[in-house]
């Protein structure tokens, strides 16, 4: 009974000293295993770091560092009413229509030049001392080149430039909010034609030089600015030829770096902001088909027309999946992802994309193919493209057509050719002339079988893909120029990484992209311009796309309202850290624009190129190889 009596008592003091042991049993696992964990997770990092490529172990998409500032120099921007004296420059140039046509004549012949000598001397007038200090040559009727000569002989020039023409506006004038070449500057945009594409460039780098000739600032690095007369029509008389006059001048290779407008500007990507010039541009072709057969009547028809055997080619050629995504190391495109994945933020990145960057054998087909599908605009930046873009046949309802034509357009890989696309499309259009019995390009490949037509394939336009300007720090001191202007001009925190463009004709669509496109994806805005830059491919090989605008700073290029914020002082806003200076600057912008989003910021074509110049004069004893 005792027991009994003292077993309740006692089985809570035993409880008590198991749990004591377990206690203590708990800790000294938990010391042995923390370290092992330390040991473990290091392990793996070690791991980590091992199975990461060689790239981006190096640090691929590296920054300057300490990161560039802005100088005093380029400080005049935010002066008291400079945004309105610039918007005025810039609404005074849109005022002169300097419209290029697709059937330009010579330019002693042709009327339709006549603007283009208004615009030299709205220019001459309001940059005196850019034309009293600068030697400036006239090249192919109306194009502008200015030299600033540098102190420097051994240093090669910096080129900046931009283009005076823009496309015609004398269509649907009603849709207008003002006339095309009213110039209107309310109390947000400027509005007109060529205010974003491209007289903002040209006005923004001619405001910059006259403000350090007026700071007595000398460059030791020549600088040379060029303004082409036809770029929307691909420069046959204005890039052409001042391609030839500098080459004559400074010879291959004689340009160190030039900076023409293009690329994506600032824009805002797994947030962060990265400012993404177009280092590289797709090749071109057109690729023209023909079906020729007999007509008749079509009371009578044939079992197949002209009309049904050319919309068999084109469904052959739009259903093959002969054309792929591609990416390799060497990419623009590898080397925007590899940015994403370092300065990205790390919870908005796709896991595919820190995966694919971090592997020491990254699967390139896989990256391709993910990069691919996250859009159409994605896709035809590492892939060629075909597209059908006219079509013609017939002339009468009751008459079979005796010949059919489709034109069918292709964007080129940039490590592809035309002879490649060529090839392609050949071996997609035979195997159609030999199941219905045509000729194909005038051969008999239908085995002996009677003919029933012709196809044939002509081919216009060809452009090879642009090279690839350089983009890593340690081996280019352009790309580091380039770098450091942005972060002086747009901040520290604003990552500069490679990007590339469509290439070839103009941008017609940029605006629609704009809105197909969204923002903040990982998305790229496709910039469809060759602008003037392919005939300057044997000045430099640093070429450099870009228009240093926020998105959404700039809209309806080549359209309806075409139009350019100019509220400089939010520049200064994302820069400054003070507060009370912060706070100023918002206030007076909300003020000036409350419909503007904190995210939508504007262009500074004037600082930009300011930086530039000085960060180049800084580095004016290093060698562009």
């Amino acid at each position: 009974m005792v027991l009994e009596k003292t077993l309740p008592i006692n089985a809570p003091e035993h409880k008590s000293v198991e749990k004591s042991h377990k206690g203590r049993t708990f800790f000294r696992r938990l010391a042995v295993l923390v370290p092992l964990s330390l040991v473990f997770y290091s392990v793996f990092q070690c791991c980590d770091r091992m199975m990461m490529s060689p790239e981006v172990q190096g640090g691929s998409c590296q920054q300057p560092k300490p990161a560039a500032a802005p100088s005093n120099l380029s400080d005049f921007v935010n002066q008291e009413n400079f945004a309105k004296e610039a918007a005025e420059r810039l609404a005074g140039a849109v005022r002169i229509p300097t419209m290029s046509f697709d059937d330009m004549g010579d330019a002693d012949k042709d009327p339709r030049w006549a603007p283009f000598t208004d615009m030299h001397a709205y220019l001459k007038k309001t940059f005196p001392l850019t034309h009293k200090n600068l030697a400036l040559s006239v090249v192919g009727g109306y194009s502008l080149v200015y030299t600033w000569e540098g102190s420097s002989k051994d240093s090669k020039p910096l080129m900046l430039t931009g283009h005076l023409d823009v496309v015609p506006a004398l269509t649907a004038l009603n849709r207008w909010t003002y006339p095309p070449f009213s110039g209107t500057v309310d109390d947000e945009w400027i509005y007109g034609r060529g205010a974003g594409d491209c007289k903002n460039n040209v006005i923004g780098i001619l405001t910059a030089v006259e403000h350090l000739l007026a700071s007595n600032w000398s460059p030791k690095r020549t600088i040379v600015l060029s303004f082409g007369q036809d770029e929307e029509i691909s420069g046959p008389r204005g890039a052409n030829n001042i391609a030839k006059h500098l080459e004559s001048i400074w010879g291959k290779g004689g340009i160190g770096m030039i900076v023409d407008e293009g690329g994506m500007g600032v824009d805002t990507v797994y947030g962060t902001q990265f400012a993404l010039p177009g280092i590289a541009e797709k090749g071109y072709l057109n690729t023209i088909v023909d079906v020729d057969m007999l007509g008749g009547h079509s009371s009578i028809p044939t079992d197949h027309t002209s009309i049904g055997i050319l919309s068999k080619i084109v469904s052959s050629v739009e259903d093959s999946t002969a054309f792929q995504p591609q990416i390799n190391t060497a990419s623009p495109m590898w080397g925007y992802i590899t940015c994403l994945a370092q300065h990205g933020d790390a919870k908005k990145v796709p896991s595919w994309i820190k995966r694919g960057v971090r592997a020491k054998r990254p699967n390139m087909d896989e990256i391709a193919d993910k990069f691919a599908q996250m859009s159409p605009g994605n896709r035809y930046l590492i892939q060629t493209s075909k597209a059908a873009t006219i079509f013609n046949a017939g002339l009468k309802s009751n008459a079979l057509a005796e010949n059919a034509r489709v034109l069918f357009n292709s964007r080129i890989d940039i490590f592809s050719s035309p002879e490649e696309v060529q090839k392609i499309f050949r071996g997609l259009i035979k195997p159609i002339a030999k199941k219905y019995s045509l000729l194909f390009e005038g051969d008999d490949v239908s085995s002996g079988k009677p003919s029933i037509g012709n196809i044939t394939i002509t081919w216009n336009s060809p452009h090879v893909a642009s090279p690839i300007s350089p983009f890593h720090l340690d081996t280019s001191p352009a790309w580091r120029i380039f770098s450091q202007a942005v972060q002086a001009s747009f901040g520290e925190d604003v990552v500069t990484a490679p990007s590339a463009m469509t290439g070839n004709t103009g941008q017609d669509f940029i605006s629609v992209l704009w809105l197909f496109i969204r923002r903040g994806r990982g998305l790229i805005l496709l910039y469809d311009n060759y602008a003037d830059t392919r005939y300057y491919w044997n000045l430099s090989k640093n070429i450099y796309r870009w228009s240093p605008a926020r998105q959404g700073t700039k809209l309806n290029i080549h359209t309806v309202d075409e139009k350019l914020i100019f509220l400089t002082e939010m520049d200064e806003l994302i820069r400054n850290t003070d507060p009370c200076r912060r706070n100023q600057v918002l206030y007076r912008s909300v003020l000036a624009a409350p419909s503007i989003s904190s995210s939508i910021l504007t262009p500074s074509y004037h600082r930009m190129t300011i930086e530039l110049i000085l960060q180049s004069d800084a580095m004016a004893n290093v060698r562009f190889d």
